[in-house]
């Protein structure tokens, strides 16, 4: 079973490092000595974060604004960061984003864009830098899913298909590399405090929106599973207990209470 017992040395790639789990990740990576390339779509933020990481202990830290929305970019972002790093040893898939609102009045170039940055372009950073950690027998691949992709997720449907995806690839993948030195694993984090809901247009959010997890414990726990080799993690006590409960109720009864949950409150609005 792979398992990283250390990231000091290490080359990895973190997508979506410009906020939220993706800095924090980052940020744990650098403390531990990890050589890091960053990436996002936002250039000040990279280039600030990898001076934070140089000071936090990183003996080196490369930004690389880029645009995952663009299906060119996987190759190229993967051919610049075995450039800078010599190869990737760890690869956190980590961008990603929502579109909500009632599926035919969302913003369709927008829905498609999603598809590209939360499947698309994760599926083809692995594709692209596994077979390196196969020939070397090391290497960790985390994929930031979703407590969504445990569970139907009404007015964040295609988000929630996405991490869905995510969440199984992972696990698939778990599985077909077990007896290699290489750790899969999928997090799956709850509402966690981020610039997520914010960027997707939620405004002045209440209930169970309102509660968030910091950002730290949640990267925290991503890079613990794969020291443990764990094929998935939900962090936070009463989000593992929700996910172990929805096994013993039916389906649509989950997919009720997560419709009751998310509807009813103000989602942005799109030209169609």
């Amino acid at each position: 079973m792979g398992r990283i017992n250390s990231f000091k040395d290490l080359g990895c790639l973190v997508t979506g490092a410009s906020a939220g789990i993706g800095r924090e990740i980052a940020l744990l990576l650098a403390a531990e000595g990890a050589r890091l390339v960053l990436t996002a779509r936002r250039g000040d933020r990279l280039r600030a974060l990898a001076q934070a990481c140089l000071a936090a202990g990183a003996p080196a830290a490369y930004a690389l604004p880029y645009d995952l929305a663009d299906p060119s970019v996987p190759d190229e972002l993967a051919q610049m960061a075995e450039n800078h790093l010599g190869h990737v040893d760890v690869l956190i898939n980590n961008a990603g984003f929502a579109e909500p609102g009632l599926f035919h009045l969302t913003d369709r170039s927008r829905l498609m864009n999603m598809l590209q940055v939360n499947v698309a372009a994760s599926v083809a950073l692995a594709y692209r830098l596994l077979p390196g950690m196969v020939e070397r027998d090391h290497g960790a691949l985390l994929n930031v899913a979703s407590m969504a992709g445990f569970q139907a997720a009404p007015y964040t449907s295609a988000y929630g298909g996405t991490k869905a995806f995510l969440l199984n690839w992972s696990d698939g993948l778990h599985q077909e590399y077990k007896e290699t030195g290489i750790a899969i694993s999928a997090l799956c984090p709850g509402v966690t405090d981020t610039e997520f809901f914010e960027a997707a247009g939620y405004r002045n959010l209440t209930g169970f929106l309102s509660k968030r997890m910091p950002a730290k414990p949640v990267a925290q726990a991503g890079l613990d599973a794969l020291r443990r080799g764990r094929m998935e993690v939900v962090p936070g006590a009463l989000n593992a207990f929700s996910i172990f409960m929805e096994r013993f109720v039916p389906r649509p009864w989950v997919a009720a209470v997560s419709r009751r949950l998310m509807g009813g409150r103000p989602f942005p609005t799109r030209k169609r």
